[in-house]
């Protein structure tokens, strides 16, 4: 076990948006959170990360590494009048990183070429992209992704799947928060499944097929919502 929550909640005033949960998960998985607007997906992602404290419930980490995870947010905003290879090589001096590490990343995220270009001239998706490259720096145990994906083009998004893939190889760990189901459903070992800040399913996709009597992941929520509207 790498990551356990325990009895983790978020309470914001009087709405509940994530109620209490208990989770384990495994080195060298790569779990995928699904979930649409409003589901607790981007709550569950900013109290893994310590951007927010939870109501009640703890994040326990069990890395011998100092720096346990690396964090990509959904969105990063650099110095405009920086160039990619200044501001990742200003990261790495916080991380202990050689310079190496820094033209590894850009090769990785295909930003070599555009290494000393200012990032306020970039697109969407090559902002993306130097948001994956400063998660990347790290070398750490857990990836924690937030819509990785957002601004990509096919190509990237292609490219990064193979980079969840490679990381996977080398035993990390990988956490994304994705309302995409094809990414989900290529690159999860196991889904956490979210809706009104309750998680209501937490396994294989093989696991929550079975349980739910469906055979894509799309007649899945489609059986959550119907269930929560009668229930609720």
């Amino acid at each position: 076990m790498i990551l356990e929550l325990k009895d983790l909640s978020k309470v914001y005033k009087k709405k509940t948006a994530l109620e209490r949960l208990n989770l384990h998960i495994e080195k060298g998985d790569c779990i995928v959170l699904c979930g649409g607007n409003g589901a607790g997906k981007s709550t569950m992602i900013k109290m893994l990360t310590g951007v927010e404290s939870p109501t009640t419930g703890s994040v326990a980490f069990h890395s011998k590494q100092q720096k346990p995870f690396a964090y990509m947010p959904d969105q990063m905003i650099f110095p405009s009048e920086l160039t990619p290879y200044e501001i990742l090589d200003y990261y790495r001096q916080f991380l202990n990183k050689n310079k190496e590490s820094v033209k590894w990343v850009l090769e990785k995220t295909g930003l070599w070429s555009e290494r000393n270009q200012k990032a306020g001239g970039f697109s969407k998706g090559m902002s993306q992209r130097l948001n994956l490259a400063q998660c990347m720096l790290a070398d750490t145990d857990i990836y924690i992704l937030d819509e990785p994906t957002d601004g990509l083009d096919p190509y990237w998004v292609i490219q990064l799947k193979k980079i969840i893939k490679e990381l996977k190889e080398e035993n990390k760990t990988i956490i994304v928060s994705s309302h995409i189901m094809r990414d989900a459903i290529e690159i999860a070992d196991k889904l956490i499944i979210l809706f009104n800040g309750k998680i209501k399913f937490f396994g294989t996709l093989n696991q929550v097929y079975k349980e739910y009597r469906c055979i894509s992941l799309e007649e899945v929520f489609l059986s959550i919502h119907k269930n929560e509207q009668q229930t609720g």
